[in-house]
């Protein structure tokens, strides 16, 4: 078979398949001898040309999968009625992350990570099929334990769990939005110097220059202590509040 016509049987079931397709599928589906290695290379081959269409092809969940451009996500969500409300709640993240980073682990050793029931949380995530049933612990009740699933890795867009963020990626990326953030500062306060400056005064008469401000003048008074500098004192809170 030559290699463009195995190309666009390759490209055509990709647009048909629902989910991720591995070079072993397209083996065991040709069934004519062709290597896992040369499938893989026409996937590569085909996911480097679609880098430059309107559709892109991704390797997830161990497979290749023909996807749709996250900047036309809006109009594809609107054209299938699909609802945003069906993300996942925080609570349900917060399990996943446990499950994901942690797995396999029982309910009840989730439950005592975060602090709270987490019955409910597991049920949601089993129906969604992004976590599954991992055999039971050896343990008294033999509890089941859980872990993630190969629909996990399509919902986020993993290769494979090692694709996972680490705490120095976290680390990171926290330490970036913080010195982000503190730039913005850093502009707005030099923005507002700017507006304050003599110039500003001048083309907005409402803001008050240093010299408009009104003075304060205090009375002098004289030292009792003989060959001493007269010296001037502002009245302190305390005399304002007796009244002196």
């Amino acid at each position: 078979m030559e290699r463009e016509e195995l190309k666009a049987i390759v490209e055509n079931i990709l647009l048909a398949s629902d989910q991720p397709v591995t070079p072993g599928d397209l083996q065991s589906m040709l069934m004519n001898g062709t290597e896992k290695a040369d499938l893989r290379s026409v996937l590569e081959e085909l996911q480097q040309e679609y880098q430059a269409r309107n559709l892109r092809i991704d390797e997830v969940a161990g497979g290749f999968q023909l996807c749709t451009r996250i900047e036309f996500s809006d109009w594809v969500r609107k054209f299938l009625k699909l609802d945003k409300t069906t993300k996942l709640s925080q609570p349900s993240l917060d399990t996943l992350s446990i499950i994901a980073y942690k797995q396999p682990l029982t309910k009840q050793e989730v439950e005592e990570i975060r602090g709270v029931d987490c019955g409910g949380v597991i049920r949601t995530l089993l129906d969604k099929k992004i976590v599954g049933p991992a055999g039971r612990k050896k343990a008294p009740g033999r509890p089941i334990m859980y872990r993630t699933t190969r629909k996990f890795l399509e919902y986020f867009g993993l290769k494979d769990l090692a694709d996972l963020p680490t705490l120095e990626d976290l680390q990171e990326e926290l330490q970036g939005e913080l010195e982000n953030n503190v730039q913005e500062e850093m502009d707005f306060n030099s923005s507002q110097s700017e507006d304050a400056s003599p110039e500003s005064a001048e083309e907005n008469p409402g803001l008050l220059r240093s010299e408009d401000a009104p003075k304060v003048i205090v009375p002098e008074r004289k030292s009792s202590i003989p060959d001493q500098e007269d010296t001037v004192s502002s009245p302190s809170v305390n005399d304002l509040d007796s009244g002196a």
